[in-house]
């Protein structure tokens, strides 16, 4: 309905010597963010789908690098009313996730392989 959107996604992950398992996952509408009592499914049922939006927690107990195999579906559709939605947001910030993580490690072996050089 034309209304800006703004949800945090909040991860918790095992360490590295666990493989980075998904321990936890919460998406919630981000603090002052009002925008998503504008979405269609709110207006009909705000319960029903922020339960929904709450307790959706794809690849919870998986490895993150599963991400890279997960097919979820594609739906770049920008609100929060449809599982499909959802889903394809999850799948986004998790590769995100990943890709950041790749890169820290990356740049934290090449540091420590400076120092021991």
């Amino acid at each position: 309905m034309g209304h800006p959107l703004e949800f945090d996604y909040l991860i918790k992950l095992s360490p590295a010597e666990d493989c980075y398992k998904i321990i936890s996952m919460n998406c919630n509408p981000a603090p002052g963010d009002n925008g998503y009592k504008y979405m269609c499914e709110y207006i009909n049922d705000p319960d029903s789908i922020m339960n929904s939006i709450k307790n959706e927690k794809p690849l919870i107990g998986k490895e993150l690098k599963d991400v890279l195999n997960w097919k979820y579906q594609f739906n770049p559709e920008g609100c929060y009313c449809k599982p499909d939605s959802r889903e394809h947001k999850w799948g986004l910030v998790m590769e995100v996730l990943h890709y950041a993580l790749v890169q820290y490690e990356n740049k934290t072996k090449n540091i420590s392989q400076l120092i021991v050089s």
